[in-house]
């Protein structure tokens, strides 16, 4: 469907549809987040090693990254809601299959599955808010959607735990199956296909290479791909060895620290939207890196519990600064396009997950003695580069913003 024949929505009708989708994204990334305490517990049932467990978890991970992109642009041929109901219909049927694994192999089906209705919904939900808001408030839509995904994503592993702990390690999969086929159910029901439709459908490579080169998207991409180094290869992996090993800290000491770091984050999320609309989006960017940056420095020399606090508060604040990263993203590029450069935006993500934790581990000792500073090192220059690269990169809403400030001093 063409952009100029796609069905307009108000303000109203806009901002509806965008609370709907960001809710869904929360029921999702909820859901997901419950398997994290047990998923590598109910895969060593299956009588495997450590090292099969990684595969397991890798499996998800790579299936996004080589999915992404051609979701992205496969999406407006298919339909973008239609898309996103077949993501979500590939996120239940995913879960059902891993809760009734009765090997290592079923399981490790059930998660590529998984990855791919991630990959699937994730990037056509991405595409179908850009399009249902004016430019105008892009940034507050999508810092709306981030928002909530990124609290679904944190509020879950608390209560899966309790669950797998209680009834069993597969119930948090049933659990997540149930959650994703209401989602379905909701954008079935209150999305309506004309208002998110767009342009593009072919597998264009021309439109890949001009994504590529874009230097702007370069640069947002290469800072999204540092801020998930830090947030899954630092934070989720190297942290909870450095809060146990050097600072003495217990896990239920470090899960009311990540719980802070966690509302600081989403404290800043949406408000950095909002503001990216009137300010641009370079700036929260760039702030956010760079601050980022110079804390992850800073984490490596704390030596007692409440530094490691104050300075994890002060890291999830910055972090929640990039809350405006894929408003950018669909600032700077066309409607025939935006399908792929939101497919390479979501792929650069899964790849800092992905290569994060691989790099960062490498330079842990092999014994049980403390963390040293490479992995800080290496994640707190990544940062504080990728900010630098963003001082020269394009920013419409910035350019946008002036031009009316300019307009109104005209007498």
């Amino acid at each position: 469907m063409n952009a100029d024949k796609r069905e307009k929505c108000s303000v109203r009708q806009g901002f509806r549809s965008t609370l709907l989708i960001s809710i869904v994204g929360f029921l999702v990334s909820f859901g997901f987040s419950l398997l994290t305490p047990v998923l590598p517990l109910y895969a060593l049932t299956f009588g495997i090693d450590l090292a099969m467990v990684g595969i397991l978890v890798a499996s998800i991970g790579i299936t996004k990254v080589v999915l992404d992109i051609p979701a992205g642009v496969v999406s407006d041929r298919v339909g973008t809601k239609r898309f996103m109901i077949l993501g979500l219909l590939l996120v239940a049927i995913s879960a059902i299959i891993a809760a009734l694994a009765r090997d290592y192999m079923m399981l490790l089906i059930g998660l590529i599955i998984q990855g791919a209705g991630s990959a699937v919904y994730f990037t056509s939900s991405y595409l179908a808010v850009s399009r249902l808001c004016p430019i105008s408030k892009r940034g507050r839509h999508l810092g709306l959607f981030v928002s909530l995904q990124f609290l679904g994503s944190t509020s879950g592993p608390l209560v899966g735990g309790l669950f797998g702990q209680s009834f069993g390690l597969g119930t948090p999969f049933f659990i997540y199956a149930l959650l994703a086929a209401v989602s379905l159910i909701m954008v079935h029901l209150g999305i309506k296909g004309t208002q998110v439709e767009g342009v593009g459908g072919n597998i264009d490579i021309r439109q890949l290479v001009v994504a590529f080169r874009d230097r702007t998207l370069a640069a947002i991409n290469i800072g999204l791909l540092s801020i998930s180094v830090v947030r899954i290869g630092l934070i989720a992996t190297i942290l909870p060895i450095f809060a146990a090993r050097n600072l003495n800290i217990s896990p239920a000491e470090f899960g009311a620290v990540l719980t802070a770091f966690s509302f600081a984050n989403f404290l800043t999320l949406l408000p950095a939207g909002v503001f990216s609309d009137r300010l641009g989006r370079r700036p929260f960017m760039f702030a956010s890196l760079m601050i980022t940056g110079i804390l992850v420095l800073l984490l490596s020399l704390a030596n007692d519990v409440i530094i490691f606090s104050i300075i994890m508060i002060a890291m999830g604040a910055a972090l929640g600064l990039t809350g405006p990263i894929g408003a950018w993203v669909s600032d700077i590029s066309s409607p025939a396009r935006l399908g792929a450069s939101m497919g390479l935006f979501r792929t650069m993500g899964d790849v800092g997950s992905f290569i994060g934790p691989i790099v960062l581990t490498a330079f842990l000792p092999t014994g049980e003695e403390g963390i040293g500073s490479t992995p800080f090192i290496l994640a707190g220059v990544l940062a504080i580069a990728a900010s630098l690269i963003l001082i020269r990169a394009r920013d419409p809403a910035a350019e946008k913003a002036k031009h009316r400030k300019d307009s109104g001093k005209k007498p």
